[in-house]
């Protein structure tokens, strides 16, 4: 928490700053990934000092009236090969991933001037690039098919969320809001291998542990 303190008051002494116009999101922990909003975390093997994980997720935006627009960056970086991975939720797919970088851009409509208390519109388009392990695919049987190995593999993501904000009370110049949403999310996964198609990706999630911090 004191990291993530620390960081929030350096956007804060670089940003022009006025009241509640910069914004940042905690989201993901209900899930068990805070590693999706605010996060500067790493893991290591004692064992192996060389064998770690870092991850750095990274959200800003900036109120303009009643318009919001933001920006998103995050890294997960692994010294192990395999020990993260991801699942595609189509044709039976399975990624695994050591590597990955996601930029983001992000538009938000606010129904009132007064952002602590407000519902909200908002637009997300996430570019993700991964460094895979591997790809494969199985068919009804469970069988493995169309492996491919070292290969790169891009996400593309759109999302439309709709929220609402509670203030919860203040402290240094800090409004902490609670900010539920549900956010519906269509993807797109491309590899860089031959003779294996994009995959199409689609999502509904309920956001009810997220909190939006604004100064």
């Amino acid at each position: 928490m004191k990291k993530l303190l620390a960081a929030v008051l350096t956007v804060a002494t670089f940003s022009a700053i006025a009241s509640e116009h910069n914004m940042v999101r905690f989201y993901g922990w209900d899930g068990g990934d805070r590693t999706q909003s605010f996060d500067f975390s790493m893991s290591g093997n004692d064992a192996d000092k060389a064998k770690a994980d870092q991850n750095i997720a990274l959200n800003y935006a900036r109120a303009f009236g009643q318009w919001q627009v933001g920006i998103t960056y995050k890294s997960m970086t692994s010294t192990v090969d395999g020990d993260s991975s991801g699942s595609v939720n189509a044709q039976s797919s399975e990624i695994s991933y050591d590597n990955g970088t996601t930029t983001g851009l992000s538009v938000y409509y606010n129904s009132k001037s007064d952002l602590k208390n407000t519902c909200y519109f908002a637009f997300h388009y996430n570019m993700t690039a991964y460094t895979a392990d591997s790809v494969s695919f199985t068919d009804e049987n469970g069988t493995a098919t169309n492996v491919t190995t070292d290969t790169d593999a891009s996400l593309t993501e759109m999302a439309l969320e709709y929220g609402h904000r509670w203030a919860v009370g203040s402290a240094w110049g800090f409004n902490l809001t609670y900010a539920p949403s549900v956010a519906y999310t269509m993807g797109t996964w491309s590899f860089d291998a031959n003779g294996v198609d994009d995959i199409a990706t689609t999502d509904l999630s309920w956001n009810f542990l997220k909190f939006d911090v604004l100064f």
